[in-house]
């Protein structure tokens, strides 16, 4: 996939770097305020390979 900007957003595929900002997030109280639970680390790193997997298989995903 390539990539797309605009000015105001960039979207890319998954990239390592990325699991760690993401965790911070799943395991912030106030983000997941609505949410069923936190995720702990090895929880949001598999979330983010099962959406590189399904983009590998079907070409898109939940989450690009």
């Amino acid at each position: 996939m390539r990539e797309i900007v605009t000015p105001r957003l960039k979207l890319r595929q998954w990239q390592e770097e990325d699991k760690e900002p993401f965790f911070r997030l799943n395991s912030d109280p106030r983000v997941m305020k609505f949410m069923p639970k936190l995720l702990s680390r090895e929880e949001s790193d598999n979330f983010v390979e099962r959406i590189k997997g399904q983009f590998k298989k079907d070409g898109y995903s939940f989450l690009l």
